[in-house]
């Protein structure tokens, strides 16, 4: 697996933790007393997946340029 691969499933991991822990933060799946413990998951997902998209941009053609699509 290369390099653009890895990283787009890396970024689709990281997208779809933070929509999963941003949902039960926001709603009911979660116990109250787990909201902010969710919140700040969700944040650094979120953190997580822009960094990945940045480091994959690179990756892809050398530029900071938003050619890389994860």
């Amino acid at each position: 697996m290369n390099k653009e691969a890895i990283i787009k499933y890396l970024s689709l991991a990281a997208k779809a933790a933070s929509l999963l822990v941003g949902a039960a933060a926001y709603s009911d799946l979660i116990p109250a007393k787990y909201a902010p413990v969710a919140v700040i998951i969700f944040g650094l997902a979120s953190v997580a997946k822009d960094t990945i998209n940045r480091i994959g941009d690179f990756l892809d053609d050398g530029v900071s340029n938003g050619s890389f699509k994860g």
